[in-house]
This record gives structure tokens, C-alpha cells and sequence, in this order.
């Protein structure tokens, strides 16, 4: 046997093992498709279909090469020596076998992280490996088919190995111990499949290898996602990590700039009129942000065939409520750190900068008014360090599952996978607030409302229905589903008690502020349907203030005004603060006389006055229903009567500011 015949083995059976792969990303892509096709158009958009195959596909060759390229140069070597050929041959076909399995495994992930999150993976799979591992563990062990995921890998890397093993004893396979070619064409036939090899691993033949912005192959964000495989995806996100954990200063003129762009002034400071019956006497200011409460399934509740609310329904009535208003992210931890420190890094608190204090934080300007400022969380205080980063932030207390525990001892008997049930957790919020010697303000972050669903023992369930909507948007069905949403209602119901109890409570009812909105969406619901563009990163913000204290401050209430988190500490502020000044990337009042701009922020996607539109610069917009404002229209329009980079913008402008708060600014200008 000579070196040409092993290359021509070795070649062709490497081959066979990139076809087969390939071919597994093929069809993965393929079911993508069947399963997001009923949100698309039904015309117009083929071309984009055909681009989103096309381009996925050098995706798909692109990996692929890159993921047997170790085979080939190995095997090139191996190939001039007998014995190496032959330990080469059995190594290679163990190797195809585990790429297949993986192949396999990261489609299955990535169909349900996009179920899930509404995206291709992407740097919030980061915070899943960063948040309570063994609760993590669990969430995916109840809510995905584990077995059956890694059944079909296990069997397709078999049959990977059983038909390379076969295609050796094929005549195709077969060694044929006579030359082939001279020993040039050989050489020239190396050098081929090397730069083949090369050029495919590249994606591409021009200046340009194969990027993540040749991704963007519609305006249809669906097609978008279903375009990258799980392994570019999974690229994308590592190199996303790693540059968020680096922070590089910013000059102040680049700073000023962006500033002027989306605030229309030169600095983030605002400043509450002064009040004298504010100052006089200051409220309670309690924030409720709940897990998991979003519009995409407050809209479902229908009493009393489907009672989501529960004894939360009359406050929701009762208080100023808006429904047209967005979470910042689709992620708590994210949620959290840019309502409290306008941060787009989800890590900040345990990053190298978890020991800076910011300068922007929303607590501080209660700090300097004298307030005493906690965080009260439903599980564990190291959860993503918080319980040693919110004090060099400005808050004075972190409470936890232990503080709960300790005072409720029954409460560790209904613990679930995140910590425990929001009705003790209330309990221990009324606790704080009933023993509180100065005005207070308390940021509340419940857990219960997290998959794995379940609803605590103590509980008696109110009447619950699946509905066609429900039904048609969400990944769960039968017993999950309805666990799902009796979950909801005894989140809900838990915190109507404790309004209830606020209200009542002779010290507490007169001055105490209490502001309610969720943390991100309901989770593994459809996020593409083009009549819900705007409903399906929203949530509720809910604001009671005292009538003793609506007497003293201006205001006007209009349901249909538009926000986002961003918009709740400026609105407290006003009801709170007298005289004081605050920090805010263009955060609003919500009940201001003047009126609000009407835009709501998210990561993914905006909302104004018009309409919904993605952030991903795309030239489509989703206009309001005029029957009912909280849906949108069917189908986008092209025109857009506003900015639609605006979203872009702003984040950057988020993105810069944080950056000036945890490195010193420099002085160079804008260009």
C-alpha cells in the first residue's frame, strides 16, 4: 500500500463523515424552519427563505470543515507510515462518531434555547452556567427531554460509526494497492483538498471570511435566527462574554455626544421639584419586580374561568396601571442590574469591576435623602454576588432565603428549586416594613414564578383554563401548562395579599409607595408572532401611591403612555424626593403633567407611539392595533416615521455610560 492510496481512502472518508454531519445541520435547519414558518408571510419573503438556506448552509460547511480539520492534517501524516494509517483509520471513525452525537445535542439545544428565549444561543446562555447550578440542572431536567435528546445522539453517532465502518469495506472505501497518479498529481491533489479545506473553513473567497452580520438575511427576525448553527452561535456568544468582561475607557467627548443623540442634553442628571410635603414626610417606597410576570400571559386571564390575578385584581384596578411598558432584558439578573445601574453587562456584579462603586446607581439620591434602602430576595444572596455587591452600591441590608427561614421556619418545608414561595417571602417584606425606624425603601425580587413550575402545598388553586392562545404560543401543554399558569396565579395572589395588608396597615397605608412590574416575559411562549411584536417583551408596571400623597404632587394618569424599566425609579422619584437630583438615561415619569415620548426599550426590541420594531436595525415596523392597543397589526410596514435605529443608540449610549462610571473618562473628542 503506497501514501496515494491512503490519501485517496482518507479523502474519501472524509468526505463521507463532512456529507453526514452537513447533513445533520441540514435538516436541523429544515425542522427549524417548519417550526417558525406559520409566523411568517405567506408571500414576498422566498427570496429571503432561499438566502437564509444558502447562507446558512456555508454556516453549516463552515463548522463542519472546521470540525474534521484536525482528521485531515493528522491523517495527511499518518498517512506515510502503515501502522500510524491504521491506528489513524480507527481514531477517525470513534472521531466522526462524537462530532455526529455533538452535532445532534448542540441542534436539540439550540431548538430549545430558541423556544425558550426567543433566540439563536447567544451570551445569555452565559448567566444560565453563572446562576444556581444545581437549580439550573433541574429547571432543564423537568422542562426538556433530556433522555430522549441524548437517546438521538447516541443513535446517530452509532449510526455515524456504522456506516463509516462500512464505507472502509466498500469498494469505494476499498484500498487499491496500485499507484493512481504520479507522484506530482498526488502532491498537487494534497495541496487541493488543503486549500478546499481552508477556503471552506473560511466560509468565503473574498477579502471577507464568513461573519456574524452575514446572518442578517431578512427583515423577518425569525429567518435571522434560524440562519447561524448552534457552534457559530455559540462562537458568537464566547466573543461577546469575553468582551463584555473587559471594560476600555471612553473619552468625554464621545460620551457628550451620545448623550446629546438620545437625551438631548450633555449629562444624565435630572432633578425632582422641591416638595415641602415631601421633605416633611417622606414615604415607604416598596419595588415589587415579580419573575416571570409578563403581558404575554396577563393577557390570558379571563376570570373566573381563568383567575391569573387573583387577590392582586382589585390593586391592579385600583392603582395606576400601565400595560404598554417593556422589561429592559429577558433576563432577572439583567433586569435587575439595568433598572438599579443602567448596566448592559448582566455580569457586572461579578466581574472585575464588582468593587466599583457607580456613580449612577438608582438607590443613592435615597440614600442621600436619608432612607434606609434593602433588597429582599426570595433565594439565596450570593446568587450572582449580589449579596456583596449591592452594598457597595448604596443598599444597606441584603435579605434572603435565610433571613425568611429564620423567621418563618416553615417556610424552608415548601422550598423549591429557586428558593422560597413568595407568600413567605411577603411575610418578610411586611416584617421589614412594620419594623422600619426610617423611611425605607425596599427592592423586593420574588422567585416562585420560575420553571420548573410549582405551585407551594399550602396553597388552594383557583380556577385555571387553557385557551386556544395559550395553547398555540406555548412550548408546555396539558399538566405543565396548567402548572404554569397556577403558578402565575399564586405569585400573583401572594403579592395582592401583601398590597392588601399594606393597605390596612394602620402605619403603613397613608405612607407607603408600592410599585409592581415583572422582571422579563413568560418564558418558552412564541415570541414571533408578528400580531404580538410589541406584547411579548412587555410587562406590567402597576404604581399605588397613597391619596395623602397624590394631594401633593402634580400629576395625570394615561393608561395608554408608553415606558420601559427605565422609566420606574424617575417616576418614584417624583413621588418621593423633593429637591433632589437623580441620574437617569432618559428615564421618564410616567404620571407627568406634561405628557412622556412614549418609547419602551429592550434589548430585542423597542415600542413607541407607532408601533414595535426590532433593534437589529431592520427597516420594518409593527403598528398598533387600533381595536386594541396592546397587539399589533398583522402585517409590518416598510416606512418608517421614526428613527429606527434608535434602540441601537440607545444601548450604546447605556454601553458608554457604564463605562465612564467604572474607568476614569478620557479627554480626546468625539472623532
Amino acid at each position: 500500500m503506497n501514501y496515494q492510496s491512503r490519501f485517496r481512502q482518507l479523502s474519501l472518508l472524509l468526505l463521507k463523515c463532512f456529507l453526514f454531519s452537513f447533513s445533520i445541520l441540514l435538516v436541523s435547519r429544515y425542522l427549524f424552519f417548519t417550526h417558525i414558518q406559520g409566523v411568517l408571510p405567506d408571500q414576498g419573503i422566498d427570496d429571503d427563505i432561499r438566502r437564509a438556506f444558502f447562507v446558512g448552509g456555508r454556516f453549516d460547511a463552515k463548522v463542519t470543515a472546521i470540525a474534521y480539520s484536525p482528521l485531515l492534517l493528522s491523517g495527511l501524516i499518518a498517512a506515510a507510515f502503515q501502522g500510524a494509517y491504521q491506528r489513524w483509520l480507527k481514531f477517525a471513525v470513534g472521531y466522526h462518531a462524537v462530532v455526529a452525537a455533538l452535532y445532534v445535542v448542540g441542534c436539540i439545544c439550540n431548538h430549545y434555547y430558541y423556544i425558550t428565549y426567543g433566540s439563536y444561543v447567544d451570551l445569555f446562555v452565559f448567566g444560565l452556567w453563572e446562576d444556581d447550578s444545581s437549580a439550573v440542572l433541574v429547571n432543564i431536567w423537568q422542562d426538556y427531554p433530556v433522555i430522549r435528546g441524548f437517546l438521538l445522539a447516541f443513535t446517530i453517532g452509532l449510526l455515524a460509526y456504522v456506516t463509516s465502518r462500512w464505507f472502509l469495506h466498500s469498494p469505494l472505501g476499498r484500498i487499491n494497492p496500485r499507484p493512481y497518479w504520479h507522484w506530482s498529481v498526488t502532491s498537487l491533489a494534497v495541496v487541493a483538498v488543503f486549500l478546499s479545506t481552508f477556503a471552506t473553513a473560511r466560509g468565503t473567497l473574498d477579502n471577507h471570511p464568513l461573519k456574524r452580520y452575514h446572518a442578517s438575511v431578512s427583515q423577518y427576525k425569525p429567518l435571522n435566527m434560524m440562519t447561524p448553527n448552534v457552534f457559530m452561535a455559540l462562537d458568537w456568544a464566547v466573543s461577546d462574554y469575553n468582551e463584555q468582561r473587559t471594560f476600555e475607557p471612553i473619552s468625554a467627548g464621545k460620551l457628550t455626544a451620545q448623550m446629546e443623540r438620545v437625551l438631548g442634553q450633555p449629562t444624565p442628571v435630572y432633578h425632582t421639584p422641591e416638595n415641602e410635603f415631601l421633605q416633611q414626610n417622606p414615604p415607604h417606597v416598596v419595588v415589587v419586580m415579580m419573575e416571570g410576570m409578563g403581558m404575554n400571559i396577563m393577557v390570558e386571564d379571563n376570570p373566573p374561568q381563568n383567575d391569573l390575578l387573583g387577590s392582586l385584581r382589585p390593586h391592579f384596578s385600583e392603582g395606576f396601571l400601565f400595560k404598554r411598558f417593556l422589561a429592559g432584558t429577558s433576563g432577572t439578573i439583567d433586569g435587575i442590574v439595568m433598572t438599579l445601574f443602567h448596566s448592559p453587562v448582566a455580569t457586572i456584579s461579578h466581574s472585575s469591576v464588582q468593587n466599583t462603586a457607580l456613580p449612577g446607581s438608582a438607590v443613592l439620591p435615597y440614600r442621600r435623602a436619608g432612607y434606609e434602602v434593602a433588597f429582599l430576595y426570595g433565594g439565596n444572596g450570593m446568587w450572582r454576588n449580589l449579596a456583596n455587591y449591592l452594598p457597595v452600591q448604596g443598599f444597606d441590608r441584603v435579605y434572603d432565603e435565610n433571613d425568611i427561614i429564620e423567621a418563618f421556619p416553615e417556610a424552608a418545608q415548601f422550598s423549591g428549586t429557586w428558593g422560597v414561595p413568595d407568600g413567605f417571602l411577603f411575610q418578610y417584606a411586611s416584617k421589614v416594613m412594620e419594623e422600619a425606624q426610617k423611611p425605607t425603601l425596599l427592592f423586593i425580587m420574588t422567585v416562585t414564578n420560575h420553571s420548573p413550575y410549582k405551585v407551594p402545598a399550602n396553597y388552594q388553586v383557583g380556577p385555571t383554563q387553557i385557551s386556544d392562545r395559550f395553547a398555540a404560543r406555548a412550548e408546555y401543554e396539558g399538566e405543565k401548562a396548567r402548572v404554569l399558569l397556577e403558578t402565575f396565579q399564586y405569585a400573583a395572589d401572594a403579592l395582592g395579599q401583601f398590597m392588601a395588608w399594606i393597605k390596612q396597615s394602620e402605619t403603613l397605608s397613608d405612607r407607603t409607595i408600592v410599585a409592581v412590574t415583572g422582571d422579563h416575559r413568560v418564558r418558552s411562549m412564541n415570541t414571533d408572532e408578528p400580531t404580538e411584536f410589541g406584547l411579548t417583551y412587555a410587562v406590567p408596571f402597576m404604581l399605588h401611591v397613597p391619596q395623602r400623597v397624590l394631594e401633593h404632587v402634580p400629576h395625570h394618569y394615561d393608561p395608554m403612555r408608553i415606558g420601559s424599566h427605565r422609566d420606574i425609579f424617575p417616576t418614584l422619584y417624583h413621588f418621593s424626593l423633593s429637591d433632589e437630583d437623580y441620574i437617569t438615561l432618559g428615564g421618564e415619569n410616567m404620571l407627568a403633567r406634561g405628557g412622556v415620548r412614549n418609547m419602551g426599550f429592550n434589548l430585542k426590541r423597542s415600542i413607541n407611539e407607532h408601533g414595535a420594531f426590532s433593534n437589529s436595525g431592520s427597516t420594518l415596523y409593527y403598528p398598533w392595533d387600533d381595536g386594541d392597543p396592546l397587539f399589533n397589526k398583522g402585517e409590518p410596514e416598510q416606512k418608517l416615521p421614526f428613527d429606527g435605529h434608535w434602540g441601537e443608540e440607545y444601548l450604546r449610549l447605556q454601553e458608554y455610560y457604564l463605562r465612564s462610571q467604572v474607568l476614569p473618562m478620557t479627554e480626546e473628542s468625539e472623532g
